[in-house]
């Protein structure tokens, strides 16, 4: 865990695979901090100090937290559990005390096979499914086409700054 004044970001490795990811803490700390940064303004104040726990686990521990959370007894590559609702980080970060904004988990066996499925490198595909959480734990949604496209469009801006592809490009054939 790398602790600085804009973030707390705890990393929690609960499936072996993942921790054969060459550069996975370092590039995850990174585009962690540029997502905060990268936040709208009425939201830079509760991202200062923000703590956040990315939990990186298996399949099946994701399946049980998306069948308790969601009602969906299936497996997903990225769940989020944000602590406050959008216009409430707004609020409490004017206070100017840390927050704890939520947990992000990541299961492994499914964004392996996604990132192999659309060929992506898997660092890259996890570096954009925790920008992609981050972004959640602060209040952006894809309900509306409207928000969504807000949303992607954020997603791939930082993405490209991290020297990265666009994640939502269609594969080539």
């Amino acid at each position: 865990m790398k602790k600085n004044k804009r973030l707390k970001l705890n990393i929690e490795i609960a499936s072996a695979p993942w921790g054969k990811v060459k550069g996975l803490t370092r590039r995850l700390e990174t585009a962690a901090e540029l997502t905060l940064a990268s936040l709208p303004a009425p939201l830079l104040p509760a991202a200062v100090g923000a703590e956040m726990t990315l939990l990186l686990t298996t399949d099946r521990a994701v399946q049980v937290l998306n069948h308790d959370y969601r009602g969906k007894d299936k497996p997903t590559n990225v769940l989020s559990f944000p602590q406050f609702e959008r216009r409430d980080l707004v609020k409490l970060g004017k206070k100017g005390d840390p927050l704890y904004v939520g947990d992000i988990a990541v299961a492994y066996a499914f964004t392996a096979k996604e990132a192999k499925a659309e060929g992506k490198f898997l660092l890259d595909h996890v570096t954009h499914l925790m920008i992609h959480g981050l972004l959640h734990l602060f209040g952006f949604d894809h309900v509306t086409p409207g928000k969504a496209a807000r949303m992607e469009k954020l997603e791939k801006e930082l993405m490209a700054t991290l020297g990265l592809p666009d994640p939502y490009a269609p594969l080539e054939q």
